[in-house]
């Protein structure tokens, strides 16, 4: 399995998850009244989802151990 593929196979749950941060974020700094971008915080959270993606895809690969689809 590659990476490309184990991105694929997971597209849904890391789109949903990603997606849900998002919006809760949004809808949470503007109830707080805060901007609504904010770029030192927003890398963070960028780097996060890099790190959760990177982590599923790790797993995958790790569970695949070379077997060939």
């Amino acid at each position: 399995m590659t990476v490309l593929e184990s991105l694929r196979k997971n597209a849904r749950f890391l789109i949903s998850g990603f997606g849900s941060a998002i919006v809760l974020l949004l809808v949470w700094r503007a109830f707080d009244g805060a901007p609504l971008i904010q770029p030192q915080s927003d890398l963070g959270i960028v780097l996060g989802a890099l790190l959760v993606a990177g982590y599923v895809v790790f797993q995958d690969l790790r569970e695949s151990n070379g077997k060939q689809p």
